[in-house]
């Protein structure tokens, strides 16, 4: 480090650990040396080291972890529009996988029926899964949808992409989404199911796919680790009056 140059050591000591995270030497997932460690490295103060790691754990760059240290953010899966969290993650150059938590044909509950404008004792699927990303669970999504749409459908295709399985199989291709997105704290089931602990931050997305015509093809409740997924919206300037 150059003590005499007009950058600030904390920003040197910034590029440094960037440098580092590019080349592997700091990993993905990885902890980095302690602030003690590094104090006595570049021989500068504990304050600049502190300074410099703030700033890149506010970036994303770097994650504390207490009691354990700092390390390496994990890259996280973003989910664009929507592209299937299969296509996802495979973007990230990692492999898919799915378990089929729950299967079954049941009169639609009122929440159901609301949500999708169903009248009467209709019937839907109702599917409940767990997403995974190279054997690391990031999501559970429960779907529902009408069983008019989907007949035959049996649990064993839906261990793979569900948008590319009713595109496929019955012709149904999903125009638009609408979503709401809000941070959210686990249930014990959930911490169970994707292995996480009290403080891992999560997203709740519920949402209603749209079909041909605007009918509503299927209505969603997902809950993705926030630490390991993203979800990015392009948003419009809504032109009307």
């Amino acid at each position: 480090m150059d003590k005499n140059s007009s950058i600030p050591l904390y920003q040197q000591l910034k590029e440094i650990i960037y440098k580092r995270i590019k080349s592997g030497e700091y990993a993905e997932g990885e902890i980095i040396p302690s602030e003690r460690e590094l104090e006595k490295t570049f021989n500068i103060s504990r304050m600049t080291v502190r300074q410099a790691i703030n700033q890149m754990v506010s970036e994303g760059s770097l994650v504390r972890e207490k009691g354990r240290g700092t390390f390496v953010a994990k890259h996280k899966i973003q989910q664009r529009n929507i592209r299937s969290f299969s296509d996802s993650v495979r973007a990230k150059g990692m492999v898919p996988s799915t378990k089929v938590l729950y299967f079954n044909k049941e009169n639609a509950s009122l929440e159901v029926s609301r949500n999708l404008d169903l009248s009467g004792e209709k019937q839907v699927y109702v599917i409940k899964r767990i997403r995974f990303a190279n054997d690391i669970p990031v999501g559970i999504e429960q779907v529902f949808i009408p069983v008019g749409y989907c007949p035959n459908l049996d649990s064993q295709e839906l261990e793979g992409s569900l948008y590319r399985l009713i595109n496929e199989k019955y012709g149904i291709s999903i125009d638009f989404m609408d979503n709401t997105v809000e941070a959210s704290v686990t249930t014990a089931e959930e911490r169970k199911l994707l292995n996480t602990s009290k403080s891992t931050p999560v997203l709740r997305i519920t949402g209603i796919s749209y079909i041909s015509d605007r009918r509503k093809f299927s209505y969603e409740k997902d809950i993705y680790r926030a630490d390991l997924y993203s979800y990015n919206v392009r948003i419009f300037l809504d032109k009307e009056p």
